[in-house]
């Protein structure tokens, strides 16, 4: 018995643990999303443009890098 009570309270560690992790990288997640749409409305970019300029803004980047 003693085998499955370790074997339990490690399982159940390693989802707390997970558990943890993804609250992490969602906290982190909503804070780099709130920051990029502050940079945004500062420089006056609307949402839905953002997504066309950042394609824009590649393709010059690939033709300055073949010249």
């Amino acid at each position: 018995m003693e085998g499955t009570n370790y074997l339990t309270v490690a399982y159940l560690g390693m989802i707390a643990a997970i558990a943890l992790w993804t609250w992490t990288v969602v906290v982190r997640s909503r804070s780099i999303e709130a920051r990029l749409e502050a940079v945004e409305l500062s420089i006056g970019i609307d949402a839905s443009l953002a997504d066309e300029i950042a394609v824009q803004s590649n393709v010059s980047a690939q033709d300055d890098a073949t010249v």
